[in-house]
């Protein structure tokens, strides 16, 4: 998709319902998954601590589950990551956004940043990666670099996650990564996304999915005169 042109009534399959707020508890995050189920989103994205409870409530739906692997920043060690993979694959889980680290790059380690990619995507067997980019993190030569391994690891999706930065992320930020990108590739952008205007651009430049907190705001179309851009932990 290169551009969003199917009717508004059809948002609803191009969200991805981001509950990450670590305070949730077992029942609003069984609640936010049914609430997921009755909207008609694409999917639900948890911790691996939550992978269960939503592949549960989501069981027999078309809905979605991801688990997120090294969030927010992706710092963690690499063995970390595929554990968590191994663990979240068993548990349940359909997809995986893996946050990949920018520190390899900046060290001048790209062998590193490479058999991370592989390992997960190996760990994750069938299901699919999507390999996330912190906003900001990378130069425009390392985001290159990176897009370049993520491609040769086999991942087909790329998610740019916003909310991590103090300036709201907006299309123009995912054009500059989008023309790294091969043809052939799909994208996902993530935030504190609450305005259906906001979502819309992004679809409108390229992007194959939103992630959002607040699903059913978005699909209401209840616009917020001075939306507020807070650090992503919903």
């Amino acid at each position: 998709m290169s551009e969003f042109d199917a009717p508004v009534s059809e948002l609803a399959k191009h969200l991805d319902y981001t509950l990450l707020k670590p305070d949730a508890t077992l029942k609003e995050i069984r609640a936010r998954c049914q609430e997921a189920a009755e909207l008609g989103v694409y999917g639900v994205t948890v911790h691996s601590s939550r992978v269960v409870a939503a592949s549960m409530v989501l069981d027999e739906t078309p809905v979605k589950v991801t688990c997120v692997i090294g969030f927010p920043f992706g710092a963690m060690d690499s063995d970390v990551k595929r554990y968590e993979t191994e663990a979240a694959a068993d548990m349940g889980a359909q997809e995986f956004a893996l946050v990949i680290n920018p520190a390899m790059l900046k060290d001048g380690r790209p062998k590193v940043f490479f058999r991370e990619l592989r390992d997960v995507v190996e760990a994750a067997e069938v299901c699919p990666v999507k390999a996330v980019f912190c906003q900001g993190l990378f130069s425009e030569q390392e985001a290159q670099d990176a897009v370049e391994m993520v491609r040769e690891a086999g991942v087909r999706t790329i998610e740019l996650l916003g909310g991590v930065r103090p300036e709201p992320l907006v299309p123009e930020e995912f054009l500059k990564l989008k023309k790294h990108c091969p043809e052939g590739m799909q994208f996902k952008v993530t935030g504190p996304f609450v305005r259906q205007s906001e979502v819309l651009g992004f679809l409108k430049a390229g992007v194959n999915w939103v992630g959002t907190p607040e699903a059913r705001l978005v699909l209401e179309n209840d616009e917020l005169d001075e939306p507020e851009h807070t650090p992503f932990r919903s």
